[in-house]
């Protein structure tokens, strides 16, 4: 037996149930008296008029129950819409098909049903008329005709009420219509008008009703005005009939008619529009189109058409002078005739245009002389309709430009190349705004990213501290205050914490006598420096030897490969205190400096046979080989962080390993040199800010997280000691032991996280969202409760990972903010809502504050110790705090927010 029974018309069934526009509409007392009379006549105490959809049944009159729909599945009118007959269900408990039915077992623990069908006049099953009683019983048949009776009332009375709907419609059609709406009749008088009339022709109603309508046509227009309405006397109907009708200022609009003659009452139906305004458009359109033709054939521009097939169908004259060919002759050409060795092309080209509708590109054609133009086009797919497809292309002669360009690039690249392999970089300071742009190589020159923004205190502290930082800012500022350049050789420690040699070379411009711009160079000369360093030295001790390896000097320069210079660069690496090796172009090396040895304590044949894997940390080795099989395989240059053991003690200390690679004339690798430089003590102390700093962090939270709880304990005896009652009393008795337990498990998640960073290990928690807030508001409760505040929230996204205690302290900055920034005479109302937009995590805080005036204090809002209100207990920390623990975790905040109008923060992973 199928117990899921559905109607074969079910889509039409239902689709005519929403045309009546009748569900989840407002009780009516039509049929509230229908459910009544049933109830009478049936004597039961239950009565409805139910409505099915797809997956409810609507009561749009209910008497006996307390609720307005039930679903679908376990409605007994799903089975009477199946019949157009009654249904009666004696006793529901023997019955299979509603036996185990949640009705028939529990409340209102139906026994007894009857329904009709409310049957429209399409044949649909919109629902039922039913009476139901928890008694078994059965109707007799006078009761059976009654229901059916009221039954057919109710449908007449859903269609009627459709019908005055679609009559109140009507009527406001009528009356909001902005066409012309009338009935008249065959005599030329209007019987009916809308407003259109009064507001489009300027006269009232009672002179357009009581003045025969000949007497507003144009005189012109009269004879053909007779032969239609003669034709709409005959039953005739009249289409777009163009007529011109005198307005009250004597002036005459252009009105197309649109009629219908009801020949049984001698009325004429008729809609008109006003086309005075689309006939002057068409006029101006036409001399428009006269003067686009003009421009079309004397553009500058290439501009012509073609159909799908390739054929022109028109061309400008600079058209036809990039083609190369005259205008005639291409008018009975096609794509193909002009290109004759590029076939493809031009099938590709002809398919793409109808698959895409719309594309760019470059081309090329050759002229008579044999040279070569070239030019941009853009085509355009055009299908109105009106007309076969074709084409629109308009293009720009490029030839010019296209071969500057070549050149351009090619001057650039050969700027750029010369700049990388002299390692210089240049650089520009704008004095109006401060902001400082650094070329490529002198970003790679400081060590620092492609992506690095530097600003005028940052590019100086670079340098080194000392002489070479204070002489760099004296230049500056003469420069700056006189207008002289500078030139100066200086030592910088780069971000990987090497210290190099640079030229630093700048030029001020001024204006009006201002300095408005610092602009120069910057160059690596740190191989240079440290040569003329020790040359200078050895000088200083052994002037003869100094004046041999000048010589020899002069003599590598002319020599680019000699046995000499081999033993000048083995002399000059043993003399620095930094590894130096070298290797083949394949990666394999050949050449240590006497530190290697000494450092690692292998001997030559050890270092051959086993290289680095017996000095490399175990834990770097991987990362580095990586590293270095990359540089390698792309010439790039290798640079890696590494732990290299010691020989005398074991002990392994960092070392940045750098290489680049010397290229031959083709620019192929034939030569790797690299260097080892100790920086362990840079590495320890900024391993120890990092903990300096988490432990500041953690300081902070502390100090915020505690503050709350405490804050609450406070208020909480202040108000105990003020209350009178007894209840009173044991009411905050209760808050106090729940604000101790918050402060107790504050303290304890707070050692939970002091641990982790003693370990430096920070997980993530699945943070309940609910659980967080629930928290922030115990720790709270005073506050909220003294401030009557309402804390709403709407989590699409219940739970989130994240380090717990960081969320919690984020949460109870955002809530403690809101209600320490509320309006004195306001209740603080806070809402919180999470969700995911476009995979990340979104947290909005917003509330009904005093607000922030964004303009004074948005560059400040986040800085540690502002404060933007006085007269409230702030240090400032609070935002800071926030803005910081969400950066440590990769997300980003920002807000929101006007004087008097409230704050919204929005929190984003």
């Amino acid at each position: 037996m199928n117990t899921h029974p559905v109607p074969k018309n079910e889509t039409a069934r239902v689709k005519a149930l929403r045309n009546y526009n009748i569900l989840d509409t407002l009780n009516e007392a039509e049929f509230d008296r229908l459910t009544e009379l049933a109830s009478i006549i049936c004597d039961v105490p239950i009565s409805l008029i139910t409505l099915i959809d797809e997956d409810r049944q609507w009561f749009k009159s209910v008497i006996g129950l307390d609720v307005k729909e039930t679903p679908r599945d376990i409605a007994f009118c799903r089975h009477t819409i199946m019949d157009t007959s009654i249904l009666e269900v004696e006793d529901a408990t023997k019955d299979d098909r509603f036996k185990n039915n949640e009705f028939v077992l529990n409340d209102p623990n139906v026994r007894f049903y009857a329904g009709y069908p409310l049957i429209d006049t399409q044949g649909h099953a919109l629902g039922s008329l039913c009476v139901i009683d928890d008694k078994p019983r059965a109707l007799t048949t006078k009761q059976k005709r009654a229901l059916e009776l009221l039954s057919k009332e109710a449908i007449s009375l859903i269609i009627e009420r459709r019908q005055k709907e679609e009559l109140r419609n009507f009527e406001k059609l009528f009356n909001l219509s902005n066409d012309l709406v009338f009935v008249g009749g065959t005599d030329g008088y209007f019987k009916r008008i809308n407003p259109a009339f009064t507001r489009i022709f300027g006269w009232t109603e009672d002179q357009l009703l009581n003045t025969r309508s000949f007497e507003f046509y144009h005189p012109d227009d009269i004879a053909a005005s007779e032969k239609e309405l003669e034709k709409l006397g005959k039953g005739q109907s009249t289409v777009n009939f163009l007529q011109r009708f005198r307005t009250s200022s004597g002036k005459y609009k252009a009105i197309e008619w649109t009629s219908t003659p009801e020949p049984s009452t001698g009325s004429i139906f008729g809609i008109g529009r006003d086309v005075s305004e689309l006939i002057l458009k068409e006029k101006q359109l036409a001399a428009s189109e006269e003067r686009q033709r003009i421009f079309f054939e004397n553009s500058l521009g290439v501009m012509f058409t073609h159909d799908l097939k390739g054929k022109f169908l028109s061309i400008n004259n600079a058209a036809a002078d990039v083609l190369g060919h005259p205008r005639d002759k291409i008018m009975k050409a096609s794509l193909y005739d002009l290109n004759p060795d590029r076939k493809d092309a031009v099938d590709a080209y002809l398919a793409r245009i109808q698959l895409e509708k719309s594309i760019k590109g470059q081309t090329s054609t050759p002229q008579k002389d044999g040279t070569v133009k070239i030019w941009l086009y853009n085509s355009v797919f055009e299908n109105t309709g009106d007309h076969e497809p074709y084409v629109i292309v308009d293009g720009m002669d490029i030839t010019d430009r296209y071969r500057l360009e070549k050149d351009l690039v090619r001057t650039t690249q050969m700027l750029e190349e010369t700049n990388r392999v002299a390692r210089v970089g240049g650089w520009e300071l704008d004095m109006g705004t401060g902001k400082i742009s650094w070329t490529s190589v002198t970003k790679d020159i400081h060590g620092v990213s492609a992506g690095y923004e530097p600003d005028l205190s940052s590019g100086i502290n670079f340098y080194k501290e000392g002489e070479d930082r204070e002489r760099i800012i004296r230049v500056i500022d003469k420069a700056i205050s006189t207008g002289n350049p500078w030139n100066e050789e200086l030592q910088l420690v780069t971000a990987n914490g090497e210290e190099i040699w640079v030229r630093a070379l700048g030029n001020a411009a001024f204006e009006d006598g201002k300095c408005i711009r610092l602009y120069g160079t910057f160059q690596d000369i740190n191989d240079y420096k440290l040569a003329e360093l020790a040359l200078k030295k050895s000088m200083d001790t052994q002037e003869k030897l100094n004046l041999v390896l000048l010589e020899q000097l002069e003599v590598i320069q002319q020599q680019d490969k000699t046995i000499e210079k081999i033993r000048e660069f083995e002399f000059l690496a043993d003399s620095i205190p930094q590894m130096v090796w070298t290797s083949n172009a394949d990666g394999s090396f050949d050449y240590y400096n006497k530190h290697w040895y000494n450092y690692t304590g292998l001997t030559p044949e050890e270092t051959k046979e086993k290289g680095w894997d017996t000095v490399l940390h175990p834990d770097d080795v991987k990362n580095d080989f990586a590293l270095w099989e990359q540089a390698v395989a792309t010439g790039q240059p290798y640079q890696s962080e590494i732990r290299l053991k010691r020989a005398s003690d074991a002990v392994y200390k960092w070392h940045l390993a750098r290489a680049l690679a010397m290229r031959d004339e083709n620019g192929n690798v034939i030569k790797w040199f690299g260097s080892c430089t100790d920086i362990d003590e840079y590495k320890r102390a900024l391993d120890l800010e990092n903990r300096i700093s988490q432990f500041e962090d953690f300081n902070r939270i502390v100090a915020h997280n505690l503050r709350g709880p405490a804050g609450s304990i406070d208020m909480i005896l202040n108000m105990m000691s003020a209350s009178d009652t007894r209840e009173e009393k044991d009411e905050y008795l209760k808050m106090l032991k729940q604000s101790s337990s918050t402060l107790i498990e504050t303290l304890n998640e707070l050692m939970k996280v002091l641990e982790v960073r003693n370990n430096q290990n920070l997980p993530y928690d699945d943070c309940d969202l609910n659980d967080i807030t629930l928290n922030v508001k115990q720790m709270l409760t005073g506050q909220i409760i003294s401030k009557k505040a309402i804390i709403s929230t709407h989590f699409h996204i219940a739970v989130m990972k994240f380090p717990k205690m960081y969320l919690e302290s984020i949460f109870y900055n955002m809530i403690s903010n809101s209600l320490k920034y509320s309006k004195t005479d306001v209740p603080p109302e806070i809402d919180i809502t999470a969700q995911n937009k476009a995979g990340r995590m979104v947290l909005v805080f917003s509330d009904n504050g005093i607000g922030i005036d964004m303009k004074r204090h948005a560059k400040n809002i986040f800085k540690l110790n502002h404060t933007f209100h006085s007269g409230y207990d702030s240090k400032g920390v609070g935002l800071f705090m926030t803005k910081t623990q969400i950066e440590t975790f990769g997300g980003t905040i920002s807000v929101e927010s006007k004087p008097g109008a409230g704050s919204k923060f929005t929190i984003t992973f």
